[in-house]
């Protein structure tokens, strides 16, 4: 009897493995909520303008081309794009790379490096309005955790800045205008079906680099600077909030941080300034991130780093 029941046991609650019980996901207190960690399944290309996405075509750079990708990869305000016949292989890494871009994966520890060559992007410093070169791997969260029924919302991410040139001269930069940031941003959002603001949301950051400040502050305003801008409310983290030192020194920094006290506090603070007014706070889910660059400037830039995950606390 006390067999049958310890079998029964591992098939309702759990799995076995070498004649001990083993827990589920469903089990366990912490899960991640990121789809395809290792980018098996490939990536869709979105294309080089918001207002043209999707493409339609895709790059494997593990093979895969009958897997329903889950990451996309988006090069807006490029002039070039990437596509599955740039790939090379060196060693067990694979690169896509165009004039102004170039992203390479390896499967071991999940490792992305992604480079923006914008000398080659500008023809002349940005002005004010004009669109600028980006290089994102983005993802719609596959279970979209809802905020209340979570505790904590853990980030861990190992990275390290590779390269950072300006290309343009001192007189010519404008901080105001001129940059490159490498950072990662969640979408937050109203997803009740029944909320009159159904679809809301609000964009959270995470500033990994940014060329201007080795410390970054908070930043909460408004997302405006370029035609597609969303219009919607931008909350993104100081530095100080979730990491210790600088990408800055190019050394590998390792973040482990619970994002949800910020994610909370960033949606009160878009309430008090009016937006999200007519959302309740616990309609909303975690639905979708994008992590790279975004380079406003005439910049040379490139980072690495591996390990990223996002894991809900339950």
């Amino acid at each position: 009897m006390k067999i049958i029941l310890m079998g029964l046991g591992c098939l309702l609650l759990m799995q076995c493995k070498n004649g001990k019980p083993e827990q589920t996901q469903y089990e366990a207190d912490t899960v991640s909520v990121l789809g395809d960690h290792r980018f098996e399944k490939g990536l869709s290309l979105k294309g080089t303008n918001s207002s043209t996405s999707p493409t339609g075509k895709y790059i494997y750079p593990f093979g895969g081309e009958q897997e329903q990708s889950v990451w996309e990869l988006a090069e807006w305000g490029s002039k070039y794009q990437l596509s599955q016949e740039q790939l090379e292989t060196v060693g067990e890494t694979k690169i896509y790379r165009d004039p102004g871009k170039a992203i390479s994966f390896a499967q071991q520890g999940s490792h992305v490096t992604m480079t923006v060559t914008a000398s080659q992007e500008y023809d002349a410093p940005r002005k004010n309005n004009e669109a600028w070169p980006h290089l994102l791997i983005e993802q719609a969260i596959p279970s979209k955790p809802l905020l209340k029924a979570l505790k904590g919302l853990l980030l861990q991410f190992d990275g390290r800045l590779v390269q950072n040139e300006m290309k343009m001269t001192a007189e010519q930069f404008d901080p105001g205008l001129h940059t490159a940031q490498f950072q990662l941003f969640l979408n937050v959002q109203d997803l009740n079906p029944e909320s009159p603001a159904y679809g809301d949301y609000l964009w959270f950051g995470i500033p990994f680099y940014d060329y201007r400040h080795r410390q970054a502050e908070v930043y909460a305003a408004q997302d405006v600077g370029k035609g597609d801008a969303t219009g919607k409310f931008i909350y993104s983290l100081a530095n100080t909030d979730f990491m210790e030192g600088s990408y800055h020194d190019g050394e590998w920094i390792r973040v482990e941080k619970d994002l949800y006290p910020f994610i909370m506090k960033a949606l009160e603070i878009a309430k008090e300034r009016g937006y999200l007014k007519n959302s309740a706070l616990e309609d909303f889910r975690v639905s979708g991130m994008n992590l790279g660059w975004e380079v406003p400037g005439t910049f040379d830039v490139s980072f690495e780093f591996k390990e990223f995950d996002l894991k809900a606390i339950r």
